[in-house]
């Protein structure tokens, strides 16, 4: 217990008087947290932008034309490729342009099933007509509005609500319409580009076709699996730097109060005390720094511009956090390893 008062003491005495230390190393891990933060908000926002209308659809297996790709776009299955699969629900996709008066948007239309759980829901609880879409909220910053019209392949569509969910795909909102209209806008040469399921299982498919899985399909989508692997790669790398940069910080901290360890031991402090005073002073450094650092990554939504996808959630904002103070433990270690090695001789005749 004398020797948890005395390392109290001091602990209370450096943190008094060496302010700035603290705030800078404070500071610094404020610096690495929003910066990892950031980043993993950008990857998931260009997930969102890219394949959200794959990742918040409740297909877990799609039925596809057999190829060396899985990517949707490029499956082709006729009508009676359709008819040859039992239990699923069709699906369309094509990348198109619409046009309101001189503006023009690139947009992917899918064709689903009113009916199936596959065509998303709004907040209006919207019944698709003939040409009549659900649209992504993304189009609301292009300024179309609930019940805006527009034109595509000479005819005249109409947006009857947006989802409550993102769906975008390819960097482009996502509209949805009935295969009712699908069928009559494509007529005889109408194809589709997969069947959905919502149970993860291999379905009995004829020749030339598979069943695959949403990761799958998901990992095709144009540009996702490049996106997300650079920037994962990115938040990885900044998570060993962090590592070493605390390690760094935490050995020169430990260094300069080598010699009051020394003394502590001396007079017959346990290392076990030691240690704990020193994690708890190091977690306390940390959580102080990632806490501030997720305020400032917080802020940062407030101005980055709108046209920038950037995402942040809970889930992403708690593991990250959690593998900052991981690496701020580990980095720690050799700290530890100078505690328990130090001679209590050579400390106390360090002191000048």
């Amino acid at each position: 217990m004398k020797g948890k008062v005395i390392f109290l003491f001091l602990a209370w005495k450096e943190l008094r008087y060496a302010k700035m230390k603290f705030l800078l190393m404070i500071g610094i891990i404020t610096l690495i947290t929003s910066l990892v933060l950031s980043i993993s908000g950008l990857a998931n926002g260009l997930s969102v932008d890219n394949a959200s209308a794959i990742k918040n659809m409740p297909a877990d297996t799609y039925v596809v034309k057999t190829g060396d790709t899985h990517q949707l776009e490029r499956s082709q299955l006729t009508e009676q490729d359709i008819s040859s699969i039992k239990g699923g629900s069709p699906l369309g996709l094509k990348m198109v342009e619409i046009n309101q008066g001189d503006k023009t948007v690139n947009v992917s239309l899918f064709g689903a099933d009113p009916e199936s759980a596959f065509m998303p829901t709004t907040a209006e609880h919207a019944k698709l007509t003939p040409y009549e879409v659900l649209a992504d909220p993304g189009l609301k910053k292009e300024g179309f509005e609930i019940g805006d019209s527009f034109t595509y392949d000479d005819k005249e569509w109409t947006i009857k609500g947006f989802t409550e969910k993102r769906f975008s795909y390819g960097h482009t909102p996502a509209i949805f319409t009935s295969l009712e209209t699908w069928e009559d806008l494509f007529g005889d040469s109408s194809v589709y580009q997969a069947v959905l399921f919502t149970n993860k299982k291999t379905i009995d498919t004829p020749s030339k076709m598979e069943s695959v899985s949403k990761e799958e399909i998901l990992s095709n989508v144009p540009g996702y699996s490049a996106e997300q692997g650079s920037l994962n790669m990115m938040v990885i790398f900044l998570l060993i730097i962090s590592a070493i940069v605390l390690a760094t910080f935490f050995y020169v901290m430990t260094l300069q109060k080598l010699h009051q360890y020394g003394v502590l031991k001396a007079i017959g402090t346990k290392v076990s005390v030691l240690l704990r005073s020193l994690f708890a002073q190091i977690s306390t450094l940390t959580i102080a720094g990632i806490v501030a650092g997720n305020v400032v990554t917080y802020g940062l939504t407030f101005v980055i511009p709108a046209g920038v996808p950037f995402e942040l959630s809970v889930t992403m904002i708690l593991s990250n956090s959690a593998l900052i103070l991981l690496m701020a433990w580990i980095g720690s270690l050799l700290s530890f390893r100078s505690i328990v090695t130090v001679d209590p001789l050579q400390a106390i005749g360090s002191v000048k």
